[in-house]
């Protein structure tokens, strides 16, 4: 586990807001989430990556909104009642991700979080800041600082290679 992905899940508990795509259980740290919206009018962008949905104004911010189902290589799926936009503040940077539903806020205990397997998945390895367990379902957990480098990353070299 390298040094990020330990301090992501290095408190005695840890509180994560769970949220599924496709048949997945996913969860981010409370605390890197600015709100919650209903999915609305999405504006896209031209010639940005295929999981660059686009833009939305929120309240006068202009804010990017990416498909983790794209990023992820998940099975897409139309939007419904359930679809939420997630609104994530890192590091003071602002960016959101579409997910097919918010489940329940839970508190894990250090002890109930597993380190990231070190096998091939579709995302970064870092991305992903552990594997919780809570009443038998298994919650990936991820390290949002580290999507939104590989994010942003990706979109450069698009710009780059158009």
């Amino acid at each position: 586990m390298s040094e990020e992905q330990q301090s992501v899940i290095s408190e005695a508990t840890i509180q994560l807001v769970c949220f599924k795509l496709a048949d997945e259980e996913y969860a981010v740290k409370i605390t890197d989430i600015q709100e919650v919206i209903r999915i609305g009018h999405i504006t896209h962008i031209p010639q940005t990556p295929n999981f660059t949905l686009g833009v939305i104004n929120l309240r006068g911010n202009i804010v990017s909104v990416f498909d983790l189902r794209s990023k992820l290589k998940l099975p897409q799926k139309a939007f419904d009642n359930s679809t939420k936009i997630i609104v994530a503040n890192v590091e003071g940077e602002v960016f959101s991700f579409v997910v097919d539903a918010i489940l329940e806020n839970v508190t894990l205990e250090s002890i109930q979080i597993d380190a990231a397997p070190s096998v091939k998945m579709t995302i970064d390895n870092e991305c992903v800041a552990g594997l919780g367990e809570l009443e038998g379902r298994m919650i990936t957990i991820l390290n949002l600082k580290k999507v939104h480098e590989d994010i942003k990353k990706e979109v450069m070299e698009h710009v780059v290679n158009f």
